[in-house]
């Protein structure tokens, strides 16, 4: 298979015997993606690279993988063991139209570039919240940025995508071309194609605020009424992004993390002021800065080459339970015993019924939130990062049994949703039936439309499937 693709793209296949291939490799955020080792990888950088590729493969019947950015945190969602890695990060195309209205990437962007970029022609698009994200796998995965409550998901302002088949044919799906599966991929993953580009609207934006505020635990009441509060807020301000995590380290012990982002250069908008003046604050990073370098910043705490876990859960907007969770998480800590370089944390993302009138008016999209509560949706998100690769059996038991505890408290307390979040859904989760039933079937249908030799369910096992 590697000599037939080879043959096929010479120089750009790189065998596992390369500099070329071990660069790659180590640039995966999680170690556990960084540690599986295909037969050779294809450093595409053109559509047509990715069309020849899958002329080649598929009648070889060759499994394959595709990364973008490469930062999942499931082994083997962007990489596979023994056949070819198409790696897409070298079609990271930038460029914006005329009127600035929409800007085209190439899946092998990341955020931080396409801000900084972006930047200087004073409009962005609401992406991903971490500068090395890639933007093929977050956009496809639904994408839950700073303002999506302003603009919607990343998947309801793209307006386009170029797909390549599996039988190597090109196309580009949009609102009139190629219906189903460009509504399909508003969320629906890699099921259907390899989209090697996207074409996004833009919004306005100069210079930002924004930042992280560390509290004591014992401003915990206060965090979790600011946080109902925030996004309850019938007049909500859509330049604030707003999150709320509940932080472990070792070195630290637990802490309240309230991360700030305001789309224009006000310090201390009205929008925070409920949480900035809670007491208890020991440490204050929010600034004046610009999108890109607040991007880059946030990702320190999570650097590439850990070994990695996440997990995603949904839940009603509810202060009482904000706390209830807490107790659950603060009772999970003692699990992570002995682990060296650990860091286990939750981050609750408002999801505001604006940001679903915003996906209505978008078109809507697979994911099936079209009804909220009028107080709208908590996200819920554990990050688990760790160093040693033999203490992965006992982080990946903690980290199942709380989201086994979290989703039980969660029914018994009438707060759960089913909504879970591709881009940051476990192992363990099936985010696709999360959409519901008819989404889900549909979702079925479209696949068997574009790829009736299922290609992209048998050949790439990477990825949530339909």
């Amino acid at each position: 298979m590697c000599a037939a693709l080879t043959a096929a793209l010479k120089s750009k296949v790189a065998s596992s015997c390369s500099a070329t291939y071990n660069q790659s490799l180590s640039s995966y955020w999680a170690a556990q993606e960084g540690s599986i080792s295909p037969s050779c990888i294809l450093l595409a950088t053109s559509a047509q690279d990715v069309s020849r590729a899958l002329e080649v493969l598929v009648p070889l019947s060759c499994k394959f993988a595709v990364r973008s950015g490469g930062h999942g945190a499931i082994p083997g969602i962007a990489n596979i063991q023994g056949g070819v890695t198409i790696d897409l990060s070298g079609l990271d195309g930038l460029a914006l139209s005329k009127d600035k209205s929409t800007v085209d990437l190439g899946p092998g962007q990341i955020w931080g570039s396409v801000y900084t970029q972006l930047q200087a022609s004073g409009v962005t698009v609401s992406g991903g919240r971490d500068g090395p994200v890639g933007v093929g796998g977050s956009v496809l995965g639904g994408g839950f940025g700073y303002w999506a409550p302003k603009t919607g998901f990343a998947c309801d302002i793209t307006v386009a995508y170029e797909v390549v088949l599996a039988n190597g044919t090109i196309v580009t799906a949009t609102a009139t071309k190629n219906t189903n599966l460009y509504k399909a991929l508003k969320g629906g993953s890699s099921n259907f194609g390899i989209v090697t580009r996207f074409t996004i609207k833009t919004f306005p934006i100069g210079r930002i605020w924004g930042g992280d505020a560390y509290y004591l635990t014992s401003s915990l009441d206060a965090h979790a009424q600011a946080l109902h509060d925030f996004t309850a807020n019938p007049d909500y301000d859509t330049d604030a992004g707003y999150f709320l995590s509940y932080a472990y380290t070792p070195a630290s012990g637990p802490l309240l993390a309230s991360r700030m982002a305001y789309a224009k250069p006000v310090v201390n908008p009205p929008a925070f002021q409920p949480i900035t003046s809670i007491p208890g604050q020991i440490q204050n990073t929010t600034q004046i800065t610009d999108l890109g370098t607040f991007a880059n910043q946030s990702y320190k705490s999570s650097p590439v080459g850990y070994q990695q876990d996440t997990w995603a859960v949904t839940f009603d907007n509810d202060a009482q339970w904000f706390q209830t969770l807490w107790a659950i998480y603060e009772e999970s800590i003692p699990t992570l015993s002995g682990v060296a370089n650990v860091t286990w944390s939750v981050t609750l993302e408002p999801i505001t019924p604006s940001l679903i009138a915003q996906t209505k008016a978008n078109g809507g999209n697979v994911l099936g939130l079209d009804s909220i509560p009028s107080e709208g949706l908590i996200l819920c998100l554990l990050s688990a990062t760790w160093l040693s690769p033999g203490d992965t059996k006992q982080m990946n038991s903690a980290s199942d049994r709380l989201l086994g505890n979290v989703i039980q408290q969660a029914k018994k307390s009438g707060v759960y949703n089913a909504y879970v979040d591709m881009n940051h859904a476990g192992s363990i989760q099936d985010p696709i039936s999360s959409y519901g039933a008819a989404n889900a079937a549909f979702l079925q249908q479209t696949a068997k439309q574009v790829d009736p030799e299922g290609v992209f369910q048998k050949l790439m096992p990477g990825g949530f499937k339909v």
